[in-house]
């Protein structure tokens, strides 16, 4: 082997490592997360005038401690109109996500479906 190649083959053997590391995956707390944008916009942008409504997203609210999907401000014939929020149901969350109503707390704000086999 030349110098370059051994040069090259170190160099390989130092930075895959790192690149692995880097590239693999976050661990996964158990459960499933939950599909929270889909849900809102499924449960309340509804009706005729349905792709004309703002769009809704999800959020934690520190206060109350629950989730809430949460619709955007809008306008409309020099009118501003205040978004409205909702409380969601994590069981109907969790039923519209897998399927299954089960749902548990990975911390603050962090909610995963399913039983929670986490150890």
């Amino acid at each position: 082997m030349t110098i370059v190649s051994k040069l090259v083959s170190a160099a390989a053997c130092l930075i895959a490592p790192m690149t692995a590391s880097l590239w693999s995956a976050p661990t996964q707390a158990s459960g499933t997360t939950p599909q929270y944008r889909a849900y809102c916009e499924n449960k309340y942008r509804t009706g005729v005038l349905k792709g004309v409504k703002p769009r809704w997203s999800y959020g934690y609210n520190r206060s109350t401690k629950r989730m809430e999907c949460r619709e955007a401000d809008s306008m409309g014939l020099n009118t501003s109109v205040k978004g409205r929020t909702f409380w969601i149901n994590l069981n109907d969350l969790c039923q519209f996500t897998t399927g299954q109503s089960d749902f548990h707390w990975h911390g603050e704000g962090r909610v995963a479906c399913g039983r929670n086999d986490h150890k």
